[in-house]
């Protein structure tokens, strides 16, 4: 079954090795390391590459990871978002990541959307998405309202060094607003 999510401007479908260099340069960057990397640095290759062959080894063991996004003009990749609940996880996570030269667009939150509203048909019974994020990270937390999600009062500590604020879209609430 082949998995392909359409927006207006945007076509989603899950990782796939030939997304790696993009997704390399991406966490090579140091404005996205900030927020995406556990020790808040640009990312090595074969650190890139562990990473990248956890998220597409997380479809086959969960039923879904996450997606590459893609310009439908032009078909530029754009960043990766979706689904994700590695082991140790408070829950069932939208995560996204968006290249640089596409910061500004709305790219993360039409897509988180599209994700989100795939995951809540795939998991009937799955009361609410969450999206773990770190405190300082204005612009992803303007994502995650966009998208419908609030702050809670969780916190998730990632490792000694980074705590995370949980913030969550309740199932109900959130597919009367987007459907």
């Amino acid at each position: 079954m082949t998995i392909e999510l359409v927006t207006d401007r945007l076509v989603l479908r899950p990782l796939a090795p030939e997304d790696f260099e993009p997704h390399a340069a991406m966490m090579a960057d140091p404005r996205v390391a900030r927020f995406l990397t556990p020790d808040r640095s640009p990312q090595a290759r074969p650190a890139a590459w562990r990473a990248f062959a956890s998220m597409i080894g997380h479809w086959p063991m969960r039923g879904f990871g996450f997606f590459s996004a893609f310009e439908r003009s032009g078909g530029q990749w754009v960043g990766r978002v979706g689904p994700w609940m590695p082991e140790g996880w408070p829950g069932l996570e939208c995560g996204w990541g968006v290249a640089p030269a596409h910061w500004g667009k709305g790219y993360a939150g039409e897509a988180a959307i599209a994700a989100i509203r795939w995951v809540f048909d795939l998991k009937p019974d799955l009361p609410r998405i969450i999206s773990l994020i770190d405190p300082l990270n204005e612009k992803s937390q303007a994502v995650a309202r966009k998208v419908g999600e609030t702050r809670t009062a969780e916190r998730f500590r990632f490792d000694e060094n980074t705590t995370l604020d949980v913030w969550a879209a309740d199932r109900k609430a959130w597919l009367k607003r987007f459907g």
